[in-house]
């Protein structure tokens, strides 16, 4: 479905910096992969170019067969809002916009009528668990519940493949399991993700990891038994729940009489 080749990025003229340096990279339909590597190897910079938001200086980057780096903006576009669902770490919702109406966004670019918007963003919001929040703005939100919404925009326009980056970066360990969920039911059904991540344990949920280094490909590699997300997330719950239990009991301890102090309330002077 993917196929980068030679693909490099070079930002600057008086200074160069070199992002990416010829990228080889194939992704099928249906892959789970995650992208590594410490902050300025080129994870998002390649992702960028991945999901048509910038283009390669140098390289060849084929989609289903069509030739993307040659593509003009307007057609850049249409790969954006047809084939592509993108999820950031800082959820991007437009602040004044209930819930609905920012899930609504890539469909009204695409010229859908409103009761046609309306009933496919309902169906996506009701998909990842927020139909009763429809009607809410993003800061009457909790992050998780955010990211959940930007999760449904992507999925609104029925992409062939999901980018993420740092999706669960600015979320509890809870919430962003429940993104992680989210993520590997829909590539059960199909779909193809790839997520940036600097966490090995969300890299884990993958079956494929491609580690990155100064702009380079330095290790793409199987994930012969991926985490699984749900049962995870039950791991997580339960050592929240332990937590919750010892500190109610470490409460009530501490309110007991101390030993050899007997209540003498009551008794004779």
């Amino acid at each position: 479905m993917i196929e980068l080749s030679g693909i490099s990025k070079v930002y600057g003229i008086d200074r160069l910096v070199h992002a990416l340096r010829r990228i080889d990279l194939k992704v099928g339909a249906g892959e789970y992969v995650a992208l590594m590597g410490p902050s300025g190897s080129g994870k998002s910079t390649l992702m960028n170019i991945i999901g048509c938001l910038d283009r390669p200086t140098a390289g060849t980057y084929l989609l289903e067969g069509g030739t993307v780096s040659t593509m003009d903006d307007d057609q850049l576009a249409q790969v954006r809002n047809r084939m592509a669902g993108f999820v950031f770490q800082t959820f991007n919702l437009l602040a004044r916009q209930t819930a609905e109406r920012n899930v609504e966004l890539p469909l009204i670019y695409r010229g859908v009528p409103g009761p046609e918007r309306q009933r496919l963003a309902m169906e996506v919001l009701e998909r990842v668990g927020l139909t009763e929040w429809a009607m809410h703005q993003p800061n009457q939100l909790s992050g998780g519940q955010q990211q959940r919404v930007a999760i449904a925009r992507a999925l609104v326009g029925r992409p062939r493949f999901l980018l993420a980056d740092e999706p669960t970066g600015n979320l509890d360990s809870r919430s962003g399991q429940e993104v992680m969920v989210l993520f590997e039911e829909l590539n059960r059904e199909g779909m193809a993700v790839m997520l940036v991540t600097h966490d090995e344990r969300i890299a884990h949920h993958a079956g494929r990891i491609i580690k990155l280094l100064d702009g380079r490909v330095v290790s793409d590699e199987l994930n012969p038994a991926p985490l699984d997300a749900t049962a995870e997330l039950e791991r997580i719950r339960e050592q929240a729940h332990t937590a919750a239990s010892a500190g109610a009991g470490t409460a009530a301890a501490g309110m007991a009489d101390p030993p050899g102090m007997a209540d003498t309330r009551g008794g004779p002077v």
